[in-house]
């Protein structure tokens, strides 16, 4: 019998090499990673940054402060060019003054920023983005719109002096200048007196209460007696409470006094009659408009 042996038909060796003629992909290195991440880090704060500028002047008297205003106005407007906004009390709330528009927002209670977050609500359709440009406060405060005022006086005179006159104020920001003048007779009593009281002078509106320092001129004319035309000098001082009506109409109450640095006596038929006061106070109330 033959024995055939068999070999296998690959024989057994060194494993093959692969020949591929694609590159390789490399791992990235750790320091490739950590150059990219502080990349990342140092373009965000930049993004973060990049805030809608918002100038809020909020007086003093309004139930909430312009921080609170500034972040609720930022959660609600969308990015765009620079706002500047101004908030003054009203009898039932606030006024806000923007972009040459006015609105009243009755607050009904609300203070902090329960409050104003319903003023950042009622503004924000009055701040959409337009074709006009921002004006920095310094120009804006300039251009606060003049009030005219018409109102009936009375003073004590040592008798009761009344009459009507005009007041013409020009806000500037807070501050304000102002002429005013009234005319009028003595009410009563024997002394035939005609007077015009011009005042004239600045002082400090916020919200609704105003201020006054005045230099005072008064010519008057007496035309019974002896008769007699002269003038009086000298300065004052008031205050006003300016009660809103409508967005361009307030009513006003007031009071003052004027000190004359002069005094004259009147004498009918050998009596003493009237003599001009050193301090004379006076009251007012009438209608104020801003045109």
């Amino acid at each position: 019998m033959m024995n055939v042996r068999m070999s296998p038909l690959v024989a057994a060796g060194r494993p093959e090499k692969i020949f591929s003629f694609r590159p390789g992909v490399r791992r990235p290195s750790s320091g490739v990673t950590l150059l990219r991440c502080l990349l990342a880090l140092s373009i965000a704060p930049t993004a973060a940054q990049a805030e809608r500028a918002i100038v809020a002047d909020v007086t003093a008297v309004v139930p909430f402060d312009a921080a609170e205003l500034t972040a609720a106005l930022r959660a609600r407007l969308p990015e765009g060019d620079a706002i500047q906004i101004r908030i003054s009390p009203t009898f039932e709330g606030v006024r806000i003054e923007t972009r040459g528009t006015l609105r009243d927002v009755p607050l009904r209670g609300l203070t902090g920023s329960a409050a104003a977050r319903l003023v950042a609500l009622a503004a924000s359709d009055l701040l959409v983005d337009d074709d006009r440009a921002f004006e920095p406060p310094s120009l804006a405060a300039r251009r606060d719109p003049t009030t005219i005022g018409v109102f009936g006086a009375a003073a004590l005179w040592g008798q009761t002096f009344g009459g009507l006159g005009l007041d013409v104020a020009l806000p500037r920001g807070s501050w304000l200048v102002a002429i005013e003048g009234a005319a009028g007779t003595l009410v009563d009593g024997p002394l035939r007196m005609t007077a015009a009281v011009v005042r004239f002078g600045a002082g400090i509106r916020r919200g609704m209460f105003e201020v006054r320092a005045t230099g005072t001129i008064a010519p008057l004319v007496v035309s019974n007696g002896a008769g007699d035309q002269t003038i009086l000098f000298g300065g004052g001082a008031s205050a006003r409470l300016r009660i809103p009506l409508a967005s361009d109409l307030h009513f006003v109450i007031g009071g003052g006094a004027d000190v004359f640095a002069t005094r004259t006596t009147y004498i009918i038929e050998g009596m003493s009659t009237l003599t001009t006061p050193r301090i004379a106070p006076w009251a007012a109330a009438g209608l104020e408009l801003t045109p």
